[in-house]
């Protein structure tokens, strides 16, 4: 895979910035080129192909559950409180039972799934995410039309965002609860410009690539807050308990909007790029881009969530402590400063340059190509890269000049790109249960770091994908009792056409 392409698109987040000027790029030297594997397209839902689970072969604690079907893999899996299992594959989501050994798969007619990829409103999105929410209920997250573009298509802007599905296990059934709109209604967010947001709304994060939920019960009125990260928005949140919480808006009151009745969006970490006069770059803070966020947490020890759009990383700084946390500023503070060192947490930091003509943003030199990040109990936050490898943060308050230790990758799973090392890392886990780290690294790999050493325990009798499919998401069964441990493993169809699969691990 590649690091996350980036966009420069106007209407931020709350702050209402007017959409800036298009400019040319700068002439730049050749970039640091990402890792030789390009990303893992998601085939429009038209062509989206049938998939199937196959029944699990096991070896040891390991069982493997192959993707049968044309070019097909999983991007996500997911359990929920009572440890049932929910598998996002593109035109199927797959359930189970925590105990049952085969998988249930429902599409848009058997559980009433959204259907709002064409105009004609016929087609399912691509499903590309999930989260086990309460027990029984799960959230998927759709890959829309488009990215952000405001003047693209109406029913383009109105397609992907989400669906809470209800799982019953017994009965052997799925069905969607609500669907959830993932936009602001008229007259909340006040811009004027080409495309009028105050009069005709904001609809932003169509394609949602990871969700978080709340399920820590302590947490009072937020225990069941989802938070969504996705094209242009890092930081959505579908809020419960939002009358309670003083949200006033009525979003069924514009027709349209009804979906997005309890949906804040959305707030993200932006770069600027750079400020031209008469075509020639002269400084940063041009363009805002926003990239697209994969990787999302919510730090245990607070409630606060923590959001990375490839560039940089954010964190939504007393949320998780105050009823109306969407509000919770963003930090590190935009300070009225937007050159490229301020207003996030630059986890890898920049070359030094020493004039603005040496500045781009798109150049991945640049860029910290986060694609996954997770929370161990303690609050330690691991930050994985397609790009630089493997860092992590120590247990605390967000700070300024926050520290971020970086984790060495076994060099042969990493790249030699013109003389620059490339260590590419998919997605990472910490296992609740001992503090390891469990990661997707190149070339399909899992490994497994603990007391500062690497292990890599897929056997080598175990199937092809297990071995060699890009992970993409890596989740843990927390309810799993004080004895057990279940990794769930999503491995992607590779850029080949190799299919993917389903890993779980149950062991020590």
């Amino acid at each position: 895979m590649a690091a996350t392409l980036l966009a420069a698109c106007g209407g931020g987040g709350g702050d209402g910035a007017k959409q800036p000027q298009e400019q040319p790029p700068p002439v730049q030297p050749p970039p640091v080129q990402p890792p030789v594997d390009p990303p893992v397209v998601v085939p429009p839902p038209d062509a989206q192909p049938a998939v199937t689970l196959a029944a699990p072969a096991t070896v040891g604690s390991w069982s493997f559950y192959a993707a049968e079907g044309d070019k097909v893999g999983v991007y996500d899996a997911s359990p929920d409180e009572a440890g049932n299992v929910y598998v996002a594959a593109g035109a199927a989501v797959f359930a189970k039972a925590r105990t049952d050994a085969e998988f249930k798969a429902f599409d848009a007619k058997s559980a009433g799934l959204t259907t709002n990829c064409d105009e004609a409103q016929t087609l399912l999105c691509p499903v590309i995410s999930v989260a086990g929410a309460a027990p029984g209920r799960a959230v998927l997250g759709f890959m829309g039309m488009g990215t952000d573009g405001d003047l693209d298509p109406e029913w383009w802007m109105s397609s992907g965002g989400a669906d809470v599905v209800d799982f019953d296990a017994a009965a052997g059934t799925l069905s969607r609860a609500r669907h959830v709109f993932i936009a602001a209604p008229p007259e909340r967010v006040n811009e004027t410009g080409a495309y009028d947001f105050w009069n005709l709304g904001r609809k932003k994060v169509r394609q949602v690539h990871r969700i978080a939920v709340e399920h820590d019960t302590a947490r009072g009125s937020h225990y069941g807050d989802v938070w969504f990260a996705g094209s242009h928005g890092s930081f959505s949140v579908l809020i419960a308990n939002a009358a309670e919480r003083g949200w006033h808006v009525d979003a069924t009151k514009y027709p349209g909007f009804e979906a997005a009745q309890d949906v804040w969006e959305h707030d993200h970490p932006d770069l600027r790029g750079v400020i031209y006069e008469n075509g020639v770059p002269r400084k940063p803070g041009g363009e805002m881009i926003t990239g697209t966020a994969t990787a999302l947490a919510i730090d245990p020890t607070t409630g606060d969530p923590w959001a990375a759009n490839g560039i940089r990383l954010a964190v939504k700084k007393g949320a998780g402590a105050r009823a109306d946390g969407w509000n919770a500023p963003m930090f590190p503070p935009k300070d009225g400063d937007w050159s490229a060192w301020t207003g996030f947490y630059d986890v890898w930091p920049d070359p030094i340059f020493t004039s603005a003509t040496e500045f781009w943003a798109n150049n991945p030199a640049y860029q910290d190509a986060v694609s996954s990040i997770s929370f161990c109990p303690d609050g330690t936050l691991w930050i994985a890269s397609e790009i630089h490898g493997l860092a992590r943060r120590a247990p605390g308050e967000p700070l300024l000049d926050d520290v971020f230790e970086h984790v060495a990758i076994p060099p042969e799973y990493c790249w030699d790109e013109a003389g620059t090392s490339v260590c590419a890392v998919y997605s990472v886990a910490c296992d609740p249960k001992d503090g390891s780290v469990w990661a997707g690294l190149g070339y399909g790999v899992i490994g497994r770091y603990k007391d500062g050493a690497w292990t890599f325990p897929v056997p080598k009798t175990a199937p092809l994908f297990a071995q060699q499919n890009p992970v993409g998401s890596i989740q843990i069964d927390a309810y799993a009792g004080v004895d057990g441990r279940i990794v769930y493993f999503s491995h992607m169809a590779t850029w080949k056409g190799a299919n993917g699969g389903l890993t779980v691990y149950r062991g020590p």
